[in-house]
């Protein structure tokens, strides 16, 4: 189906960057919210945006307002009425990302597709909120929306193969790369991920291993840009430990962390937002050890694990797989292609992992004993 004309619903950060990214594209953009002052301050940071692009000489101001005029301020439903596509981005929370829904589907034509930006929520339930649930879909961006390049395409158990296909299709005119996945707590890139951040946060506790020299060990035995631990400050202790009780909730024990981040909650500590996280100040110069290397091994195993188990339900196909974790999370490589290049000796790690460590490593077990 042709898209010319799309709703956003909820003009907080990401919704304005998805706004954004959107008229970047040459798409017709309503950004709606409750209130003019919110509408106003999502439209603010499209400018902000844009004019930092202008700044450093990406785009032209006649660009930039150009593209700012693609995006319409709205602050009730019937300003969506002639959107063939509306992505919710409002709260995390299912009863009022429901509401949303209903409020969509009647105020779009009975074509239109309707859309959710949420992490991991149910898109099967929020579908069978609305009259055509085989029209509902996933369209997780990654934060900043602007610039990420990854978008998962999530698939509810009623979702139409049209459906999907429209999703891809869009997020390509967006210039970005779409995944596809199929509906499961986390979707992909962050339930791998948390697994693997789960699985340090519990070795280092075990080990005495320091922060800074898990993360050192991190960054220098494999793929991913960041460690464990400066990362949960990034991302922001109280966001990451709502994300890891609901996969702990879904999955089981492999997503405890020891109590690790409910910890740092209960003092204060949300990581950078905050002043402090797993780190007081940043850390410079240190340099990985045996026990660093220990939790670093935990880590990326953790995902390999966690990779298999999405392979083994058919959550994503082993190619997309690896290129969600590269582009949603940064990786120079994703887990299978590690994997792969560690050779005989990653193959007898795991192998005593999944003795030692137990039913949390059963696919490694299954897999390489």
């Amino acid at each position: 189906m042709s898209i010319r004309h799309i709703g956003v619903v909820g003009a907080g950060v990401m919704g304005s960057e998805i706004a954004f990214a959107a008229a970047a594209a040459g798409i017709e953009v309503v950004l709606r919210d409750l209130e003019p002052a919110l509408v106003e301050r999502g439209l603010a940071h499209a400018r902000s945006i844009a004019e930092r692009r202008v700044a450093r000489g990406a785009m032209s101001q006649e660009e930039a307002d150009a593209l700012l005029g693609r995006i319409t301020p709205a602050v009730d439903d019937g300003a969506l009425a002639g959107c063939e596509l509306a992505i919710e981005a409002v709260t995390e929370l299912m009863d009022v990302k429901r509401d949303v829904f209903r409020r969509l589907d009647a105020a779009l034509g009975p074509d239109a597709l309707l859309a959710s930006n949420t992490s991991g929520l149910s898109i099967t339930e929020l579908g069978r909120a609305t009259r055509r649930p085989e029209r509902v879909l996933g369209l997780h961006f990654f934060n900043p929306a602007s610039t990420m390049r990854l978008v998962e395409v999530i698939r509810g158990a009623d979702t139409s193969a049209a459906t999907v296909a429209a999703g891809r299709e869009l997020v390509e005119r967006l210039g970005k790369t779409p995944v596809e996945v199929a509906e499961c707590p986390g979707f992909l890139v962050n339930r791998v991920l948390v697994r693997a951040l789960c699985e340090a946060y519990r070795r280092a506790a075990e080990t005495g291993a320091a922060p800074a020299v898990a993360d050192a060990a991190v960054v220098a035995a494999g793929p991913a840009p960041m460690g464990p631990f400066a990362l949960a400050d990034l991302i922001g202790i109280d966001t990451l430990a709502h994300v890891r009780r609901e996969l702990a909730a879904a999955y089981g024990e492999r997503f405890d962390d020891g109590g690790q981040l409910d910890r740092l909650v209960a003092a204060g500590r949300l990581g950078r937002k905050s002043g402090a996280g797993f780190y007081e100040s940043p850390v410079e110069g240190v340099e990985p050890d045996a026990i660093g290397a220990d939790v670093a091994e935990r880590y990326y195993l953790g995902a390999l694990d966690e990779a298999r188990r999405c392979l083994e339900e058919r959550v994503a196909a082993p190619e997309d797989l690896d290129l969600a974790l590269r582009l949603g999370a940064g990786w120079s490589e994703g887990p299978l292609a590690w994997f792969r290049a560690q050779g005989d000796a990653a193959r007898e790690r795991m192998a005593r992992l999944a003795r030692d460590a137990g039913a949390r490593f059963g696919r490694l077990a299954a897999e390489d004993a």
